[in-house]
């Protein structure tokens, strides 16, 4: 595995929430764990085996589900019945992102899911009527103008738009990294770790690594998710009960 700093310290008393392991996992690219079946028990942390990125071509048959005005294509891996770790690509990338990392969790147990987000692959509008936003140049202008705050926005999320404009506190379990070679604009993780209310710790991987780090380090991004998943208690309780 390759050297990695870690800054911040994870505060193991405090459990019951839903896991976030972070590659930025709070910005561009989330690994999400869920489980209603917390315990109080620490669970030892599962070492992830090494990889070499690019080791996998494919991330499995494609299924595909109606959510919302959607019907979202993902790719699926690991037992039904495990600790869910949902894995969101940004742009431009795909869910080949975690063409790497999503054996590595499924072998440890997890049920991994990584869908199609909106206007990629398999991922679809269930209605022909529904407004795309690159369609129309009146949408595109007026999204730009929402953005400047100029005109107003979708008035079913308002709520959650103002939420957000807060800026308020992650009080979810976060571990985020970064690598030393990220040649995009991006803050250094002390300017940003008191917005963590939560367990917090920032990991910065070395080797020349830039920020598509799913791809570029399947293994240290799987471990994150693991680790942040051991130190509350989520997965290991979930996978217990499952057997």
């Amino acid at each position: 595995m390759r050297k990695i700093e870690v800054s911040g310290e994870i505060n193991r008393d405090r459990r019951r929430f839903l896991g976030t392991a972070a590659l930025t996992i709070a910005a561009s690219q989330l690994g999400a764990i869920g489980s209603a079946n917390a315990q109080s028990s620490k669970p030892k942390s599962v070492n992830v085996p090494p990889i070499k990125p690019g080791t996998n071509t494919s991330i499995g048959q494609l299924k595909q589900i109606d959510a919302g005005l959607l019907n979202v294509g993902y790719a699926e891996a690991g037992p039904a019945n495990g600790p869910v770790v949902v894995l969101l690509h940004g742009w431009p990338y795909d869910i080949h992102s975690y063409v790497d990392v999503a054996p590595l969790l499924a072998s440890a147990g997890y049920r991994v899911i990584v869908p199609h987000l909106r206007g990629y692959g398999s991922t679809r509008f269930l209605s022909s009527d529904t407004v795309r936003n690159g369609q129309h140049v009146s949408i595109v202008i007026h999204n730009y103008r929402w953005r400047l705050g100029l005109a107003e926005g979708e008035l079913k999320y308002e709520d959650l738009e103002k939420r957000l404009a807060e800026a308020p506190a992650i009080n979810v379990p976060t571990i985020t990294l970064e690598g030393d070679a990220n040649g995009a604009p991006h803050p250094e993780p002390a300017s940003y770790a008191k917005k963590f209310s939560g367990k917090y710790m920032a990991r910065l991987i070395k080797g020349g690594i830039g920020h598509n780090l799913p791809q570029e380090v399947p293994q240290e991004f799987a471990q994150a998710v693991i680790d942040i998943d051991s130190s509350i208690g989520v997965g290991a309780a979930a996978r217990a009960a499952g057997r």
